[in-house]
């Protein structure tokens, strides 16, 4: 134990000087060691940490000249100074794991997200319990949505506003609140709502939509069409980013499958993909249009800035179309959540399943970042919290977390627009303030099933 206490603050140490001398540069720290022990099996000796270690920091000069080398002979002389090198090295890195993926062999099964990691199972009256009391905290925070902002709207105007009689502010001020409140809403639902059946698929409590490249496909042919077409409409936006999650989604399947789709090898190569795109989406807001670079990243932050019912048509459709199919694949998420062998048993054709509900998990979340941008973590925390509230059974699972996840994107923009008023924090950085201490958390208490 002391020689990983020592090794991890040493870690810490380097990492941090670094990011002190050059930034932060991703991937380095992956790409280097595992490039000078690939190297190491074919030269005798090379492989004793006495050698290695000053080897694999001689690789990280390596990989990070050669990336600057490639940036500055790829990128025009004026624009090289504004594009990070980190950029590059991510997008190297990221390949380098998809390729390790491809070549890692089935270890077994991954995490389970069933019932004995979460406690003893959830009686009917605990179930009912949660279900009233998370009902009633949705309806606390559509109240405040609605009421609170860059100014405050009382109850009786609200009810001025339905009845068709209020005034013209208020008009005005509802006209433009509303959309958002019901995006944040609709958003969280299908953010939670894929993150359901992710983590289910994936058999990892710590999974989540974004590891299947989805949300950066979809970001990053939102964010092409944002800045190479001025005026964008909604309907091109959306379609865009819907295009680019289907076609993020089905290389990551390509990908990821040699024989039968791995969940192991589906979220590390979904990992690889994800930060590859991220740093590509980088790369086009430097280079294409980098007077817009606060409005893309406004929106690659999560915003419910400036929506309109136009936004809100497609995660609506998909919450409709998709949330009968899950409830009705109910007991067969039960069942691919428990490991590889049981599904087959039962008769269930696991690769097929995999395929049709992770394909809906992309469309969800293609909608969701067409409504409110790139937000983090939902699909993350609101799954996992309703498996604590109610146990694993999917029945109950799929209410409680689609209500959860409304209530936290909800939460997160009713405090963003209302603590700095008129200055507005993106909900996705609320979200992830909220979602980053529960994944260490999650972290901290899946310790001990690793060891």
């Amino acid at each position: 134990r002391s020689t990983r206490v020592t090794a991890v603050l040493v870690s810490v140490l380097l990492a941090a000087v670094a990011v002190a001398v050059a930034g932060p540069i991703g991937f380095v720290g992956l790409a280097a060691p595992l490039l000078a022990r690939l190297l190491a099996r074919r030269v005798p000796g090379l492989g004793k940490h006495l050698v290695l270690l000053p080897f694999a920091g001689l690789m990280g000069v390596v990989v990070t000249l050669g990336a600057d080398v490639l940036l500055r002979s790829l990128v025009p002389p004026t624009m090289t100074a504004a594009v990070p090198t980190g950029v590059v090295t991510s997008v190297l890195g990221a390949a380098l794991l998809v390729w390790f993926a491809r070549r890692l062999p089935d270890t077994g099964p991954a995490l389970s997200t069933t019932s004995e990691h979460l406690g003893r199972p959830r009686s009917s009256r605990t179930v009912v319990a949660v279900l009233v009391v998370a009902s009633l905290v949705l309806a606390g925070a559509v109240v405040a949505a609605v009421m609170f902002g860059d100014r405050l709207i009382l109850l009786g105007d609200v009810g001025n506003w339905l009845n068709g009689v209020s005034g013209r502010e208020v008009t005005l001020e509802m006209g433009r609140r509303m959309p958002r409140v019901v995006a944040a809403l609709l958003a969280g639902a299908a953010l939670a709502l894929a993150g359901t059946i992710v983590q289910a698929v994936c058999r990892n409590p710590l999974a989540e939509p974004g590891l299947l490249g989805v949300t950066a496909g979809a970001g990053l042919g939102a964010v092409v069409t944002l800045l190479l077409v001025p005026g964008v409409g909604v309907w091109a936006m959306s379609g865009a980013a819907f295009a680019g999650a289907i076609l993020v989604t089905a290389l990551v399947f390509l990908l990821a499958y040699r024989g039968g789709l791995s969940s192991t090898r589906l979220v590390l190569i979904g990992v690889g993909v994800q930060t590859g795109l991220f740093a590509l989406i980088t790369l086009v807001i430097v280079i294409v249009a980098p007077w817009d670079v606060n409005l893309a990243l406004t929106w690659l932050a999560g915003s419910t800035y400036g929506r309109t019912v136009d936004h809100l048509v497609p995660v609506t459709v998909a919450l409709l179309l998709i949330t009968p199919l899950a409830v009705t694949l109910r007991r067969d998420l039960d069942v691919v959540s428990l490991d590889e062998d049981t599904p087959r048993i039962l008769g269930i054709a696991l690769d097929r399943a995999r395929v049709v509900l992770l394909g809906a998990a992309a469309l969800l979340t293609a909608a969701a970042v067409c409504a409110v941008g790139v937000v983090a973590f939902v699909g993350l925390v609101a799954p996992h919290a309703a498996r604590a509230l109610v146990g694993a059974r999917h029945a109950r699972v799929l209410p409680v977390a689609i209500l959860l996840g409304a209530i936290l994107i909800s939460g997160a923009d009713t405090i963003g627009r209302s603590v700095l008023a008129p200055i507005q924090i993106p909900a996705g950085v609320g979200t992830a303030l909220l979602g980053t201490p529960y994944f260490i958390y999650l972290l901290w208490r899946s310790r001990g099933s690793d060891t």
